[in-house]
């Protein structure tokens, strides 16, 4: 396994353990655990479930499931699972079985314990799925913290799930249980759909998927300058979303083989959906890689990648994940290839791009971002 540089240790009924954040930095300003997660370990301790009774879901950084030993994880995220990984391999607990976003847990929980999600499509989506999925009876324990929470969350409990208990805060963090009962909860998909006139075709967004309503204003400043990139033979699309910038590259003639990248199972599951309804006929061209960034992409190297990166990592504001990507994007570049970043005129990547290209400009400004020239010669 990889070595990380910080650690937390954490006290719960479960036992103490180790935890560290995933990516992880050596000046680490996060912990791996918050007071929602206590108050779920808490509340699940005292009803006294056992761990193969019980789905995690939205699980950050491994906290639950290394207290708990779950039956499984139900999450979109590949950061995620990989500090889920690090965090068991650290304490030597058993490996959680882990279950997509896009797919349905396959076995019917004692209980559930989730950790409520910022998105709320996403909060709808999973309490859809758990209501048709849960017999009468069955509780959610849910938790968050206060900033993070929508004054209407016991609502939205009640409204999927069944009679709801707002329990107790602490350290700014919130629990709630739900009793699921015999009440038909409604249908929520989470997906939503726009139309991209560069494609002149609607693109679809599942619920966790960034910017899934409209065109990021970024990804159109982007957009708008392709017609000056030069064509290559493969380009990856990283930070993929719903596949807004390979569809349109794809469309254009700037390459003919697309690679589309990112750490949400929705992201990678939408862009698939949109390439194979817009471009039926392109399927072997096209491929798809769920995972941090490129550190396990297997695809070909590309003369050409994209990238409008995140700056949140999970709930913060922090462009410490989107840095940790782009470092690895030179791996993936034949010589002479190309990195084209959009991001916010306040976020410096230049800096970050200059230890691992030889050569990085600034290519394109607006009032609001900066397009990034890298180049590997």
């Amino acid at each position: 396994m990889t070595a990380v540089a910080h650690t937390s240790h954490y006290d719960t009924p479960y036992g103490a353990f180790q935890l560290n954040c995933y990516p992880a930095r050596p000046d680490e300003r996060l912990i791996a655990w918050c007071s929602a997660d206590t108050l779920l370990l808490e509340e699940t301790h005292q009803r006294g479930t056992p761990g193969p009774g019980i789905l995690v879901v939205n699980d950050l950084h491994g906290a639950l499931c290394v207290a708990l030993e779950p039956q499984a994880l139900w999450t979109d995220s590949a950061l995620a699972v990989l500090a889920l990984r690090h965090n068991e391999y650290a304490n030597m607990r058993t490996q959680t079985r882990i279950v997509w976003s896009t797919e349905k847990p396959p076995t019917v929980p004692e209980l559930v314990v989730l950790r409520i999600p910022k998105q709320r499509p996403l909060f709808e989506y999973q309490l859809s799925q758990l209501a048709h999925l849960l017999p009468q009876r069955t509780t959610v324990l849910a938790a968050g913290m206060d900033k993070h929470l929508s004054p209407h969350t016991a609502a939205i409990l009640e409204r999927y799930i069944g009679p709801t208990q707002r329990h107790r805060g602490y350290h700014k963090a919130r629990l709630f249980s739900a009793v699921r009962n015999e009440r038909r909860a409604p249908e929520y998909s989470g997906t939503a759909t726009y139309h991209c006139e560069a494609l002149d075709a609607e693109l679809c967004a599942l619920a966790n998927v960034f910017s899934r309503e409209k065109l990021d204003m970024g990804a159109r400043f982007l957009l708008e300058q392709l017609p000056t990139v030069a064509p290559a033979e493969t380009l990856i699309d990283l930070a993929c979303g719903n596949g807004i910038l390979g569809l349109v590259a794809l469309k254009q003639g700037v390459a003919s083989h697309i690679a589309f990248c990112d750490e949400s199972a929705m992201a990678v599951r939408s862009a698939r959906l949109n390439a194979s309804r817009i471009f039926p006929q392109d399927s072997s061209n096209i491929s798809f890689f769920q995972g941090d960034g490129l550190i396990d992409y297997c695809g070909k190297p590309a003369q050409l990648i994209l990238c409008n990166p995140p700056f949140h990592l999970q709930h913060t504001v922090d462009d410490f994940a989107g840095r940790n990507v782009l470092e690895q994007c030179s791996q993936h570049l034949q010589p002479g290839g190309r990195l084209y970043l959009v991001a916010n005129r306040h976020l410096d990547y230049q800096p970050t791009l200059r230890r691992t290209f030889d050569r990085v400009e600034k290519f394109v400004s607006n009032a609001r971002f900066n397009i990034v020239l890298a180049r590997k010669l």
